[in-house]
């Protein structure tokens, strides 16, 4: 489908019900994301879906700032290029107060990244987060661990990052996660 097709599905203002896009695999980059997040017809979605597609920093920031999304609930953006600088932004997210899962997996995040998702107060029904196979070390683990808003984490994936002792020590030591059931470090 490739940047034109990303543009054009993010020009669409006829799907007004529209809850959930599969977008997967498409090398759509960074202006198809840009397109895609500039889309305020979209009141419905609840699932967004652009796993492998090229996007970097400039297109997860658009994706990030659309404020349109109120509902959103499931957000997919693993196998891009995804660096720090695109996950601070992702971070300091406050429109997604229902988002239940984000994956993030093997992109380029890694501590600042690591740090601002971490911080992140508004995700209260956060219940699944992937950022394995990134780039974070134990600043980015540390902060992820003293989240205390996450009360339903159910499942959390940072393997094959570059943790040590210290992020996993504060991993291991959260106490609000009492719902966890699937931990992958």
């Amino acid at each position: 489908m490739g940047e034109k097709g990303g543009e054009a599905i993010g020009n669409n203002t006829t799907w007004i019900n529209l809850e959930e896009l599969y977008l997967d695999e498409n090398e759509i980059g960074d202006k198809g994301a840009v397109m895609i997040g500039s889309n305020t017809t979209w009141k419905n979605l609840k699932i967004l879906k652009l796993d492998f597609n090229q996007i970097g920093d400039k297109g997860g920031e658009a994706i990030v700032n659309n404020t349109t999304w109120t509902n959103l609930e499931e957000l997919y953006l693993s196998e891009n290029e995804i660096g720090d600088k695109g996950a601070v932004i992702i971070g300091s997210n406050t429109i997604w107060k229902r988002l239940k899962k984000i994956s993030l997996s093997n992109n380029k995040i890694g501590d600042k990244g690591g740090e601002a998702i971490g911080n992140n107060t508004t995700w209260t029904n956060l219940e699944k987060l992937y950022l394995d196979k990134n780039e974070m070390g134990d600043k980015g683990a540390v902060m992820i661990g003293n989240n205390t808003t996450w009360k339903d984490l159910k499942q959390l994936n940072v393997s094959d990052n570059k943790i040590q002792d210290k992020g996993a020590l504060e991993i291991a030591n959260n106490t609000v996660w009492k719902n966890l059931t699937v931990l992958d470090l």
